[in-house]
């Protein structure tokens, strides 16, 4: 399955709607379907409050992006293709914990929980085009 969203907030309930009725009908379920919504969750929140966010020409265009679900027996991809800021999350920095907890910084931890949900994140960036892989195993 695939389905074009625009890059902006409102997508997000989208996203997980479309994520977790794609992963049902595939017989995704429990805690294996949750991760793999949230995981889709964040990774969308991230295209759209920093792959676009003051890119150039952002509010001249339609900004989109892309996301691919292929559920094999035991696997399910969820691809995500865009044209934003280019930015690999295998190379994100972990979260500073103290900081966030003494409040001297906000956020930080969707490319962490990212992480923890799924078992593979491949990247890639081909010209305009970034692509992004999460890969998860899943019993039943």
């Amino acid at each position: 399955m695939r389905k074009e969203f625009r890059a902006e907030k409102a997508a997000i309930p989208q996203v997980h709607d479309f994520v977790r009725s794609t992963l049902e009908a595939n017989g995704v379920q429990g805690v294996s379907r949750d991760d793999l919504v949230l995981a889709c969750d964040e990774a969308a929140t991230n295209i759209v409050e920093h792959g676009f966010t003051g890119k150039s020409g952002m509010t001249n265009g339609d900004p989109h992006f892309i996301l691919a679900l292929n559920c094999r027996q035991n696997r399910v991809t969820a691809t995500f293709f865009d044209s934003g800021a280019k930015f690999d999350p295998r190379t994100a920095a972990l979260p500073d914990f103290r900081k966030n907890l003494a409040g001297e910084r906000r956020g930080g931890y969707g490319v962490y929980m990212i992480r923890r949900l799924v078992d593979k994140i491949v990247y890639s960036a081909r010209r305009r085009l970034n692509i992004t892989r999460l890969v998860k195993e899943v019993s039943g």
